[in-house]
């Protein structure tokens, strides 16, 4: 059952967040032929993250003027977000770091 559980996952959550994040840095650090492109597919990717992912892999990629790699961008993001979620959660769950302000230990009127 765990088995058929993480596939799912797979299939589901993580292969289309990591083609995602790739389609995202691609269009973040290539160059288009304008800016409306970039701004377009920028758009589209964070709008309409499903969607605007499969057409930017079918139509946006022949749009670039550039053709820089972005596999270590993608693959650095995908490990240093999770340490740093990971860290902080620690660090909240310890008592070190609050995220909210503790409340007034009193009110005067």
């Amino acid at each position: 059952m765990a088995l058929i559980m993480l596939m799912g996952f797979i299939a589901l959550v993580a292969l289309p967040s990591v083609l995602w994040l790739y389609a995202l840095a691609d269009v973040i650090i290539n160059d288009f032929g304008s800016l409306l492109p970039k701004i377009v597919w920028l758009a589209a990717l964070c709008f309409f993250p499903p969607l605007g992912t499969i057409l930017y892999f079918l139509v946006g990629r022949s749009q670039r003027t550039t053709c820089y790699p972005v596999g270590r961008v993608v693959v650095l993001g995908l490990f240093i977000l999770p340490a740093v979620l990971i860290a902080a959660y620690i660090l909240y769950s310890l008592g070190h770091v609050n995220f909210v302000p503790p409340p007034p230990a009193g009110i005067r009127i």
